[in-house]
């Protein structure tokens, strides 16, 4: 082995050991705050870290595993990464914390309030993080088609998870929509969790924060755990501000438990899409699975929204 690749292999090693040190101690510490809530018990954060943190990357993996690997470091260089941490902090307080909050009480009704939200995840996770930090893209090392069934696949996985364990068919069953009304329902939200969920999110924390991780890093595993876990963090201020907590049964929202929170319930979540972005580095394949995740809990909230019902 070349003596400048051993060095940048055994970089890539230790800084994947430091991001998964970091990685499990954050997340042992979180359910500690969360335990001291009154009536807090460990099965749904810890189901959530087999099932969505560790089974679904594990699925990714598997179906990825004969095209050849992890893709090489992407090309963006230099990493910059200091500018984009920098951007996802301000990002997270003034856009998810207090952005957000002035939009829901400027805009209060749907489906306006939908679209202006919409608009500012455009802006500040799409347009202004590519202007501000991408140059340069890479195909990767999977054909359409193996593309094509990793979608499938994963999706059909997500979609079975949330059917049992999720609350998205309860809400449906709730509110009864028409088989008219879900005819153009079904398809125009996931097009909608594309365009709103799925394009900013992995935009803003695959194609951007994961990439200059990756170039920082030299390791895949220690940029997936990075981005996870930023990924979780950012949603803090939001939680904290516009009274997530509510949602949890929570007495009160402080910052200890938006952190604790958005650790170990939210930052899960982005491990298996970065594993996915790491071994084929498809924004169309992240994009729309992210958009097929979201359908089933999002399809009440949407019809409500556009229909008023």
């Amino acid at each position: 082995m070349h003596p400048g690749t051993q060095d940048s292999a055994s970089h890539g090693r230790r800084h994947a050991a430091i991001a998964l040190s970091v990685a499990a101690l954050a997340y042992a510490a979180s359910l500690a705050v969360l335990l001291r809530e009154p009536g807090a018990d460990l099965v749904e954060p810890l189901f959530l870290l087999v099932v969505v943190g560790a089974a679904s990357p594990l699925l990714a993996w598997a179906l990825t595993r004969r095209g050849g690997g992890s893709t090489p470091a992407p090309r963006d260089a230099p990493a910059r990464l200091p500018a984009v941490l920098a951007y996802l902090a301000v990002f997270a307080v003034v856009v998810l914390g207090w952005g957000f909050s002035a939009i829901l009480q400027a805009f209060p009704s749907e489906p306006l309030q939908s679209v202006v939200q919409l608009l500012a995840k455009w802006a500040t996770m799409v347009v202004l993080p590519l202007w501000l930090f991408v140059r340069a893209t890479g195909r990767g090392p999977l054909s359409t088609r193996r593309l094509l069934l990793v979608f499938a696949v994963m999706s059909l996985a997500y979609f079975a998870l949330q059917a049992v364990f999720g609350r998205g068919l309860l809400a449906l069953g709730e509110l009864a929509p028409a088989a008219a009304t879900l005819a153009w329902a079904i398809p125009a939200c996931w097009l909608w969790q594309v365009m709103e969920a799925g394009l900013a999110e992995e935009v803003l924390f695959r194609r951007v924060l994961q990439e200059k991780l990756a170039i920082a890093t030299g390791s895949h595993v220690a940029a997936v755990a990075w981005a996870s876990l930023l990924f979780g963090l950012a949603h803090a201020p939001g939680l904290w501000m516009r009274g997530g907590h509510l949602m949890e049964g929570v007495a009160e929202a402080t910052p200890a438990w938006a952190v604790a929170y958005s650790i170990a319930m939210v930052a899960p979540a982005g491990v298996a899409f970065g594993v996915l972005w790491a071994r084929t580095r498809s924004l169309s394949l992240v994009v729309l699975l992210h958009g097929s995740v979201d359908l089933l809990p999002q399809l009440a909230p949407f019809i409500r929204a556009w229909t008023g019902a």
